[in-house]
């Protein structure tokens, strides 16, 4: 890709705070006295769910207002229903009279109750009105954050109506965790199926390339998505660098049977992509995506569809991926959760925070 079309990407320059500490200065900067401020947090049972919430309730702003998105109990195991009680009654404790919780609506189609959510907040909640928006993705599933995330920079592109326009400061948390990642277990899929809110999978068939952003214990998931969509040409990320310098080949080995016996990919088309930066695995599924579609835009276009499996800072660079290039999302719903070792007190979390509109790129 040349100079110029890098130059084009929304996110060609960003701004990444990696770590608690940069994360509270990036938080000052943004959040401004007089302004209005939203935090837009879960009330489940991850234990991730409380770490920003608890860092930003002590940062005294004036005009503060959370909304906290109850994910939907999906046939969760017990431990980790007492860890949701838990959790929204310290949200309670630190925000009091500033926090409403949100329970998700009730749908027909589970893979769409992120965009049904996410039409309430704006109509109920205003949220396209507040200075600064702050979106901790650390306790919501995919299917919550990343439609609520689309609206907010949908609503910031060029070009929309000023009275539906968002033109606040948006800035992205997640916590990171490995720990935390291994102790939660997802039980019983449900079948495979495409995020709402994004691009859909085209009504004529088209070349299929699938991209799965590859993660330890997703085996039951992938096979799902495979079967789904029939891909013609397979391109897996692999978090590289990584904090485990082995863990490339430990994903390999761990998928290799569908990958490799099955799928049959070529080598060639590993993607790798740094295990603590979103922005470069977000430029490398843009590239990608527009490399096939010229390539193959003779024989009809391509369709790529790219599934995240690994850890939530790197779902963020699928998020915004899949936002600025048309990628479809592909989903596989839990039909239940384990936690496993509830009161763990070996946990080491690291907050990033990414800021994705307003000030910076003005």
């Amino acid at each position: 890709m040349s100079v110029a079309d890098s130059a084009q990407l929304r996110w060609y320059d960003y701004v990444l705070a990696e770590g608690t500490e940069q994360s509270e200065l990036l938080w000052t900067g943004a959040c401004r006295e007089g302004q209005r401020v939203l935090l837009i947090c879960g009330s489940g049972f991850d234990p991730r769910t409380l770490d920003t919430p608890r860092r930003i309730s002590a940062q005294d702003w004036k005009d503060l207002s959370v909304l906290a998105l109850r994910p939907g109990a999906s046939g969760e195991h017990e431990d980790a229903e007492e860890a949701s009680r838990n959790n929204a009654a310290e949200l309670r404790l630190l925000f009091g009279e500033r926090l409403n919780i949100v329970s998700s609506p009730t749908v027909q189609d589970p893979n769409t109750v992120g965009t049904v959510l996410s039409r309430q907040l704006q109509s109920e909640y205003h949220v396209l009105d507040f200075d600064t928006v702050i979106v901790d993705m650390s306790g919501l599933p995919s299917s919550i954050s990343f439609t609520v995330l689309q609206l907010l920079l949908q609503q910031s592109l060029p070009g929309v109506p000023s009275d539906k326009r968002f033109d606040g400061n948006l800035l992205v948390t997640v916590s990171e965790d490995v720990s935390t990642d291994e102790r939660i277990i997802a039980s019983g899929l449900g079948s495979a199926g495409i995020l709402a809110g994004f691009a859909r999978l085209p009504d004529q068939s088209r070349t299929c390339i699938w991209v799965p952003v590859l993660g330890s214990g997703a085996s039951e998931e992938l096979r799902a998505l495979a079967t789904l969509l029939e891909p013609d040409e397979v391109c897996p990320v692999i978090p590289f660098p990584s904090r485990d310098p082995r863990r490339g080949d430990d994903l390999v080995l761990e998928h290799r049977v569908l990958l490799i016996d099955e799928l049959q990919f070529e080598p060639r088309n590993v993607l790798y992509a740094s295990e603590t930066n979103p922005f470069d695995l977000y430029r490398q599924l843009v590239w990608l995506a527009q490399r096939y579609r010229t390539a193959l835009e003779p024989l009809g276009g391509a369709t790529v569809v790219v599934s995240e499996h690994t850890s939530k800072i790197l779902s963020l660079g699928v998020l915004l991926a899949a936002h600025e290039a048309k990628i479809v999302i592909g989903y596989v719903r839990p039909m239940a959760y384990q936690l496993v070792d509830p009161v763990s007190n070996d946990r080491r979390p690291s907050i990033y925070t990414a800021w994705l509109t307003g000030e910076p790129y003005a």
